[in-house]
């Protein structure tokens, strides 16, 4: 399988905040753009922290008990952040997409400079995209047979497939296989 990296299916242009952004503002570019958060980042461009949906609904929830808020992007947006690097594999992205709730995850270089973004959605359309997968889609199983793992559950499923099927008088008789 071809090992495919963050930077090569990051989205590299999205939208960026300053920690002195208007939250009201911030939301409103969220929106407009139909993004799920956005990185917050210093003069320099590094990471500060992200502004994602969730935090925003903290506003819509302080305004409820308190009135109109008013307040900052720094206010309001997540500190600790989980990052990306540009050569993390597709593999572990998907691990951490797996392993944790977030919907995003910043890509940074060695500075913690933002250098894209990577969604959910991004790490399917990657997965989509491999069409020549010999673990998927391969008539050759030129993997061991203790190889664990999608790829072997699918190869499992043909082998189980095949046994299911009989032959009488010389023809092949399939069985349907699978939930009813």
């Amino acid at each position: 399988m071809p090992k495919q990296t963050a930077k090569e299916i990051m989205a590299r242009s999205e939208m960026t905040l300053s920690p002195e952004t208007n939250i009201y503002r911030a939301m409103k570019s969220l929106s407009k753009h139909r993004l799920l958060g956005a990185s917050v980042v210093d003069a320099d461009g590094r990471l500060v922290g992200i502004l994602t949906e969730k935090d925003c609904l903290k506003v819509l929830a302080g305004e409820a008990f308190d009135g109109l808020p008013e307040g900052r992007v720094l206010d309001y947006m997540t500190r600790d952040v989980e990052t990306m690097r540009p050569t993390t594999s597709l593999f572990e992205i998907v691990q951490r997409f797996l392993g944790r709730t977030y919907r995003q995850l910043p890509v940074v270089d060695d500075r913690g400079r933002v250098i894209g973004q990577l969604t959910r959605h991004d790490a399917v359309r990657a997965i989509e995209s491999i069409r020549d997968n010999s673990y998927l889609y391969g008539s050759k199983d030129e993997h061991p047979p203790e190889a664990r793992g999608v790829d072997s559950a699918m190869r499992m499923a043909r082998a189980q497939s095949k046994a299911h099927s009989t032959h009488r008088h010389g023809r092949r008789l399939a069985t349907r296989v699978g939930a009813i």
